[in-house]
């Protein structure tokens, strides 16, 4: 059990939720997350993990409003309970190396806590941060103090913000085409990728299958598998 320790929006449809009482989960992992008291919908929702505290026992989590497990989460007020399940899923690999990080909209949400960790543990890394928006940006500033080079787009497309000429490995998460782009672009440049997918989850254990999805060594499991998975296992 878990309780609301705030859950703001920060941007349309964009809440910023703090959960006290789990903590612990690795960057690129996420919770399934339900109000304590709904039946309907049955099953958590599958939402990565922001950031963590162990400190202070607490994970936070930026979601998007887009159906009716996502809108029951955003009326959870402070004080309110939470069915929680997880840590799930595979994490983002802790790299000895420059690292470029590519988001966009709500797939910003897993790099923040991995970004941060980057920088704990390779302080003497580059860390280049490229996110990208439709209409609003949102949290920018908290990857901003992290970054050693940032840029945020808005209406466009931030693979035009990003030198595929680095030394460097990279990191994306966001919309389908956009983590395609990156990954033709990483793959004429000859660069190491690793991408955080986004599925539809029912049990988010690998159990019923409903999220798999084809990679290059044949049909794997997003929360089981995943969500963290090479970028040449996913887009050839």
């Amino acid at each position: 059990m878990a309780v609301v320790m705030r859950n703001q929006e920060i941007s349309p449809d964009i809440f910023h939720l703090v959960v006290g009482g789990i903590s612990g989960g690795k960057c690129g992992q996420f919770y399934m997350l339900k109000p304590n008291d709904t039946l309907d919908p049955l099953l958590g929702r599958p939402i990565s993990i922001l950031d963590c505290d162990d400190e202070h026992n607490t994970t936070s989590f930026l979601y998007q409003v887009v159906g009716k497990g996502t809108d029951l989460l955003s009326r959870l007020r402070t004080g309110d309970y939470l069915a929680v399940t997880g840590p799930f899923g595979n994490g983002f690999p802790a790299l000895d190396a420059d690292v470029t990080l590519i988001g966009g909209g709500i797939g910003i949400a897993p790099l923040y806590y991995y970004a941060r960790e980057q920088k704990r543990l390779f302080p003497n890394r580059k860390l280049n941060i490229h996110l990208g928006f439709r209409e609003e940006s949102y949290f920018t500033e908290e990857f901003q103090e992290l970054a050693d080079e940032f840029s945020v787009n808005i209406g466009g497309f931030v693979t035009d913000d990003v030198n595929f000429d680095r030394q460097a490995i990279y990191v994306t998460c966001g919309p389908g085409p956009m983590m395609q782009a990156v990954a033709k672009l990483c793959r004429e440049h000859g660069k190491e990728l690793y991408v955080s997918m986004e599925a539809r989850m029912a049990c988010g254990v690998g159990a019923c299958l409903a999220c798999t999805c084809k990679t290059a060594k044949g049909n794997k499991r997003v929360c089981k598998d995943g969500p963290v998975f090479k970028g040449e296992e996913i887009y050839e």
